[in-house]
């Protein structure tokens, strides 16, 4: 059998892949089950990565009521600021953006999204499928809610904008600090 998630070979009648750890044969119209919304808009509102989605609100929903897991995205912990903005939620990227001017909180921060990211990300989903339903009619239903999820793929430019202005700047700021140094112990020498 093939994981259908990371399509290593695994054994047949598994239940969870062993390489990439995804549970399988679920039944994706009971995965996700809280205010009857189902895996099929979950998938239409979150768009790439889906299945991993999914698997992780799940987590939130497995007793029948919605209740909070820790799960761990690596995405969230390495680029808290820019994956907030990618997964277009605009005021938890506004958060943690003033949050990383505050000294010593960065990592906190990077580690304690990282538990908590995907929760946060499952009730803006779950937030927005809800409204979306209530606004919009039947034929406007989906594109809305893939309009209002999905990514931002310019978020990928602007980090790598961002670690090219970084790099620079570290590059311009150590080369500085050895030639400094170096000035230093010459006026020493002498």
């Amino acid at each position: 059998m093939i994981c259908p998630y990371c399509k290593e070979t695994i054994l047949d009648g598994a239940i969870k892949c062993r390489f990439c750890g995804s549970m399988l044969n679920l039944d994706p119209s009971s995965t996700i089950n809280i205010d009857g919304i189902s895996s099929d808009e979950i998938r239409e509102f979150v768009g790439p990565n889906a299945h991993y989605y999914i698997q992780c609100f799940s987590r939130f929903t497995m007793s029948g009521r919605e209740e909070f897991r820790v799960t761990w995205n690596w995405s969230c912990f390495g680029f808290t600021f820019l994956w907030f903005l990618y997964r277009k939620m605009y005021a938890l990227a506004a958060i943690t953006f003033v949050v990383f001017c505050i000294p010593g909180v960065n990592i906190l921060l990077h580690i304690g999204i990282g538990m908590v990211g995907n929760y946060l990300y499952y009730r803006h989903a779950k937030g927005k499928i809800i409204e979306t339903r209530a606004t919009q009619s039947a034929q406007n239903y989906i594109p809305v809610l893939q309009e209002l999820g999905g990514v931002n793929a310019w978020v990928t430019t602007l980090g790598i904008v961002i670690l090219i202005i970084m790099t620079i700047l570290f590059a311009v700021f150590f080369s500085t600090m050895i030639a400094f140094m170096g000035q230093h112990v010459t006026g020493i020498m002498i």
